[in-house]
């Protein structure tokens, strides 16, 4: 049974984990930017359709979180002149 133990070849390590993008209003308009650039690519009406639709998304995404942005500026400039007050 000694020849059925062996230590790996290798040093087992953890994946490298790529940081998850921040949904943000720029990112959303990028995506929104992005999208409208393939559907000009697109042959079929379907697919140009889909990719502008799919644009139209994340420009309403990014608008909504430009408005919560926004918000919580807002809120950080109350709060921060209440505590300087």
């Amino acid at each position: 049974m000694t020849g059925l133990i062996h230590p790996l070849p290798f040093e087992a390590r953890a994946s490298v984990r790529v940081p998850k993008r921040k949904d943000t209003s720029a990112t959303c308009r990028e995506r929104a930017t992005a999208d409208l650039l393939k559907s000009v690519a697109m042959i079929t009406a379907n697919e140009r359709r889909s990719f502008e639709r799919s644009a139209a998304s994340w420009e309403s995404r990014a608008r909504l979180l430009e408005r919560l942005e926004e918000t919580e500026r807002a809120r950080g400039q109350a709060a921060s002149l209440v505590l300087s007050a």
